[in-house]
C-alpha cells in the first residue's frame, strides 16, 4: 500500500511540474556544439550552455511524441553528415574546431535545394529560441514584458470592465435546463 501512495504522490508532483524529455548524452553533445556555433558567443560564458540545453529539453517535453523522438535524430543526422564536408576531413559536426564547425554550418544553411538545409533551420530556430529564453539573456536585452502587460490589462479592463463582466456571468451560469437553474423544460410540442 505504501508503494502505491507513493507512486500516487510522485505521478502528482511530476503533473505539476513541466513534462521534460532528456536527450541522451551525445544527442547533448550535438546539441551544445550546434548552440555554441548558432548562439551569440555568450552562450559559452558561465553556465549558459547546460541551461538552454535544460531549456531544450523542456520544449522537447512539451511537444508531440513523434518530434520528441526525431528532433534527436534529427541532430545525430546533421552531425553524422558532417563527415562528408571536405573540410572536416572525415570529423563529426560535435568534433570540429570553431572554423570548421560555423563553416559547416553555413554551408548547410546555404544549400538551395535538398532536406537537410531546412531542417537544420528548423533546428537552429528551437535552440536559438532556447536561448533566447534564459533568464540572464532576457534581462541582458532589458526584455521585461510584465509592466507592459499589466499596464494593457488595466487599461482594458477600465475600457471593456462591463462587458468582460457580463460575458463571464453570462458563461458561467447555470443552464437553462439543469437542476442547478430550477427550470425543467416542459413536454416538446407534437411530440
Amino acid at each position: 500500500m505504501l508503494m502505491y501512495k507513493t507512486r500516487v504522490k510522485e505521478a502528482a508532483v511530476a503533473q505539476d511540474s513541466p513534462p521534460r524529455a532528456r536527450l541522451g548524452e551525445s544527442a547533448r553533445r550535438i546539441v551544445a556544439r550546434f548552440a555554441a556555433v548558432a548562439c551569440p558567443p555568450e552562450v559559452r560564458s558561465g553556465e549558459r550552455t547546460e541551461r538552454l540545453l535544460g531549456e531544450f529539453e523542456l520544449l522537447l517535453g512539451a511537444m508531440p511524441a513523434g518530434m520528441r523522438k526525431s528532433i534527436p535524430v534529427a541532430f545525430v543526422l546533421f552531425d553524422r553528415a558532417a563527415r562528408l564536408y571536405p573540410p572536416a576531413r572525415g570529423r563529426r559536426f560535435a568534433r570540429l574546431g570553431d572554423r570548421e564547425a560555423d563553416s559547416y554550418l553555413r554551408a548547410v544553411l546555404a544549400a538551395r535545394r535538398g532536406g537537410l538545409a531546412a531542417l537544420v533551420r528548423l533546428l537552429k530556430g528551437l535552440v536559438v529560441m532556447c536561448y533566447y529564453e534564459l533568464p540572464e539573456v532576457k534581462e541582458q536585452l532589458g526584455y521585461r514584458p510584465g509592466p507592459y502587460i499589466a499596464a494593457v490589462s488595466r487599461r482594458r479592463l477600465v475600457a471593456y470592465g462591463p462587458e468582460i463582466r457580463a460575458v463571464e456571468a453570462a458563461v458561467l451560469a447555470p443552464d437553462p435546463g439543469s437542476p442547478e437553474a430550477g427550470i425543467f423544460p416542459g413536454p416538446r410540442a407534437g411530440g
